[in-house]
């Protein structure tokens, strides 16, 4: 019930197919201090940010429908209007979905830096120090929207139509979207089962992910094996994209509800605990709101097209739950 409340409240009658009546994003009163991070004339999407909250790596689209490439800036100036100092760019190769090492040290994404695409792990900040990673031993295989374990030793990935044989008793089982994990070499590749959107829990024992559900995107969690997997999500929207809260306790996501229109999908931000209570929706509007990632700052970093492109923003949710505490600190 307060999930259909939650959506009848934010799904108000659009007056015409223009975009320029549409209702721009904003926060509801679960949420406070919205504020826009970069500002360059690109398309910025999918925002990563560093475990100590000082870097965020994101997409770079220079033109509609242009691939994109990867780009590092300093959060340190972004009270000032503008998103920082660049530190790293992939400019030149493809640079996709950012995911941080644990450490800090380096990023995984997809690329083709090193001939056809794949995930790629960079040294530091360098793609001259880059190496191929979940290859399994296949030259065809590919994967998406990788996750580091806070241990740094595993990596979950999500996998595209995947076919699973089980010798000597001739099963097959077929997903049209699986959940992979492997350690950094890509190998010992393990499917958990179906899913995509991967996200781990701040200390490694639980996957957050995206299951298909009666033809809907929803919200799942289970332990770090796949194993006792319980939905927390559920209604006939699409639920997309969960990461963690720095305590563990919650999870962000985004929902699209509002149908096509034009090309774009309308989509907004909410939280629910992690076991499915407590959901609230955080901005409201008529445009996308989505990918979101819950930085150790105790901000919520995401993309949204609140002009007629997209921009990374951050906000807070309210209240605000602590700052995890790095190693190391304070």
């Amino acid at each position: 019930m307060l999930r259909a409340l939650l959506l009848i409240a934010a799904s108000a009658p659009l007056l015409a197919c223009s975009a320029s009546i549409r209702r721009g994003v904003s926060t509801t009163e679960a949420a406070t201090a919205m504020q826009q991070i970069t500002y360059s004339k690109a398309d910025e999407r999918d925002p990563a940010v560093s475990p100590d909250a000082k870097s965020i790596a994101y997409e770079v689209a220079d033109s509609p429908g242009a691939m994109p490439h990867l780009e590092v800036t300093a959060l340190k100036d972004v009270g000032a209007g503008k998103a920082g100092e660049a530190r790293y760019s992939s400019k030149g190769a493809t640079g996709m979905e950012p995911a941080w090492m644990p450490d800090g040290t380096g990023l995984v994404f997809v690329s083709n830096a090193l001939g056809s695409p794949g995930l790629v792990q960079t040294s530091g900040t360098s793609l001259d120090a880059s190496s191929f990673l979940a290859r399994a031993g296949d030259p065809g295989f590919s994967a998406s929207w990788p996750a580091l374990s806070p241990d740094g030793k595993s990596m979950a990935m999500s996998l595209p139509r995947t076919r699973l044989y089980e010798s000597g008793w001739q099963k097959t089982e077929r997903f049209d979207s699986a959940l992979g994990v492997s350690d950094l070499s890509g190998s010992g590749l393990t499917i958990l089962g179906e899913g995509t959107d991967p996200a781990w829990s701040p200390h490694g024992e639980r996957l957050a992910f995206v299951r298909n559900v009666g033809g809907h995107a929803h919200l799942f969690v289970a332990k770090a094996d796949g194993s006792g997997a319980r939905q927390i999500t559920e209604g006939p929207d699409d639920d997309q994209q969960p990461a963690w809260s720095p305590d563990g306790r919650s999870l962000v996501f985004c929902s699209a509800h509002g149908g096509q229109e034009r090309g774009w999908t309308q989509s907004n931000l909410f939280v629910v605990r992690a076991d499915g209570s407590g959901l609230e929706q955080l901005t409201e509007g008529d445009r996308v709101a989505c990918r979101p990632d819950w930085a150790s700052d105790g901000f919520i970093y995401f993309h949204a097209n609140a002009t007629d492109r997209f921009h990374i923003w951050r906000l807070q949710p309210h209240p605000a739950p602590p700052p995890r505490q790095q190693a190391g600190g304070a």
